[in-house]
């Protein structure tokens, strides 16, 4: 069962106004006695309703009419994959910043997932309008934000935001995949996640992602390099600079879309430093299902699971600060070509408090 918006009725609809012989009383649901009704029951009763309260029949009516919207991305081909990981992207960095990911989530139309260039075409989202934003935000990712690319904000409680961008011009039906780097200005913090997508086939036993055959070795060199040439410094100039792993590279390797997948829920899978995935790979564990190299659940029992990443995340406690990354152009200089882009920066408080912890008084 789906709960949407509620429409309440100042006046509630007393059990004398529905009796009138059409047996909908003896149909009441208690907690003791739980009954279901047929269709035509269903819709004698939202007439009745109507015709009761007929200055709120519109809104009952487009009430009614969500029952029948597909919030859903179906289908397993190529454009529903991206699409289905630009919303787990923009789902992630709303966790990150605390705002209400099912509600936003939820407003998406599905209809339009086949005439959508990025996932923000199917949220009811209001555009980055402020041009200083924009050009902060452009700023912070080193020239890489185009300001013709579509963007979308979202606002919640104690002043945490979510401004994100898709910059890739790759077609999102031809797109190999899907890069999301986060800039937290709260905690001066850069992280950068990119999603590989897992099997469950009768090769191996569960979901896992075949490494062999794939650039991910490749990825792991350049992430290595840009690492090297990235000094840290000397000491922490703020307190937000401090880390428990100030690694900014991530892997989350996902279960493919499923047909009863979630409107709002994030994709099930395994996230990983490329530190973790290189020492992984080069462990009897990696090859141990016979089938070449591989990480998944039944090798790969070390991992964050979407609520960890998250918690770590919106702490500051993992990403690299920005003086220890010198030009985001070298960090985005690992992603391969073909794949689709989103930027996103999480906005807070400027200053650090235990009451956005949820401390209580």
């Amino acid at each position: 069962m789906r709960l949407s918006d509620a429409l309440i009725f100042e006046k509630p609809i007393s059990v004398h106004e529905a009796d009138n012989g059409n047996g909908f009383v003896e149909r009441v649901s208690t907690a003791e006695r739980l009954q279901r009704i047929d269709a035509q029951a269903w819709t004698a009763l939202i007439d009745l309703v109507k015709k009761l309260r007929p200055a709120r029949a519109q809104e009952i009516d487009q009430l009614v009419a969500k029952r029948s919207e597909e919030r859903r991305l179906l289908g397993d081909d190529n454009r529903m994959g991206r699409l289905t990981e630009q919303r787990d992207a923009v789902g992630l960095c709303l966790d990150i910043a605390g705002l209400d990911r099912r509600e936003i989530l939820r407003s998406g139309n599905a209809s339009r997932a086949y005439s959508a260039a990025s996932v923000l075409d199917l949220l009811d989202a209001q555009p980055v309008a402020e041009r200083s934003l924009i050009e902060h935000d452009a700023f912070v990712f080193k020239n890489v934000l185009s300001t013709g690319a579509p963007t979308a904000q979202f606002v919640g409680a104690a002043g945490r935001s979510v401004r994100t961008y898709v910059t890739d011009t790759t077609p999102i039906e031809t797109a190999t995949g899907v890069d999301l780097l986060i800039f937290q200005e709260q905690y001066n913090s850069f992280l950068m996640l990119q999603y590989k997508g897992m099997q469950n086939d009768d090769v191996v036993r569960g979901w896992s992602y075949r490494v062999d055959g794939t650039n991910l070795d490749g990825q792991l060199s350049t992430m290595r390099r840009v690492r090297s040439t990235s000094r840290s410094p000397a000491g922490l100039s703020a307190l937000r600079d401090l880390r428990l792993y100030d690694e900014p590279f991530y892997f989350k390797f996902c279960e493919r879309t499923r047909p009863d997948a979630n409107d709002d829920s994030l994709i099930a899978g395994i996230t990983m430093s490329a530190p973790h995935v290189e020492d992984f790979l080069l462990r009897p564990e990696a090859t141990q299902q016979g089938h070449g190299r591989r990480i998944g659940y039944e090798n790969c029992p070390r991992y964050f699971n979407n609520s960890e990443f998250v918690m770590l995340a919106r702490s500051g406690w993992i990403g690299c600060g920005a003086a220890i990354t010198n030009l985001m152009a070298q960090v985005l200089a690992v992603r391969e070509s073909g794949r689709s882009a989103i930027l996103a920066v999480i906005g807070g408080p400027s200053e650090l408090r235990a009451a956005d912890r949820g401390r209580r008084k």
